[in-house]
């Protein structure tokens, strides 16, 4: 799902800043482009990282329950916009960076939202019919998670329970603890 949300959350905050046409999805319909103003989502790379964190959290029903971070997911996409000028380009590109967030919610985990810098090129470095074109990387953060419950305490058995002096319940001292009953 991360992948899905993160590419629809972008072209959705392309809207959101002003982009008049529909940006493009893939590098091949970006290329046979006419358009000045113009506007693209492409995805470049996810990388896996195993990961073994844990966070507690209550399901719905109110049941204490263990969330494991299986693995650290990043997807990163090229947010291309291309304009008529220096001008209009920057402004596209600081309303579209003003609308993003801090992260998204995906599966009701939180995926943070950062982004890994621009690269500006006129006319004659670009395959765009632009005068000038900004690139930035924008990648999601987020995870492959595993939920598992508590073993249920009722296969405890309790043998014994001391207080911090090293006594028992039963008002015993603790003789390893350094007491002298």
């Amino acid at each position: 799902m991360l992948y899905t949300e993160a590419k629809q959350y972008l072209l959705d905050k392309f809207r959101e800043a002003g982009l008049k046409s529909n940006p493009y999805t893939t590098r091949k319909s970006l290329e046979k482009s006419l358009e000045s103003h113009v506007g693209a989502v492409l995805f470049e790379r996810e990388t896996y990282v195993r990961d073994g964190s844990k966070k507690l959290f209550q399901d719905e029903q109110g049941a204490q329950r263990k969330r494991r971070k299986v693995f650290q997911r990043s997807l990163t996409f090229t947010v291309i916009i291309g304009g008529y000028s220096d001008d209009q380009t920057e402004a596209l590109l600081e309303s579209f960076v003003a609308a993003l967030e801090p992260g998204i919610y995906v599966n009701g985990n939180f995926v943070p939202i950062t982004i890994d810098g621009a690269d500006w090129v006129d006319r004659d470095d670009s395959i765009l019919k632009a005068q000038v074109a900004v690139q930035i990387g924008v990648t999601f953060s987020g995870g492959i998670y595993r939920d598992t419950g508590f073993a249920p305490l009722s296969q405890v058995e309790i043998v014994d329970i001391e207080n911090e002096k090293g006594e028992f319940a039963d008002g015993q001292q603790n003789k390893q603890a350094g007491g002298s009953a």
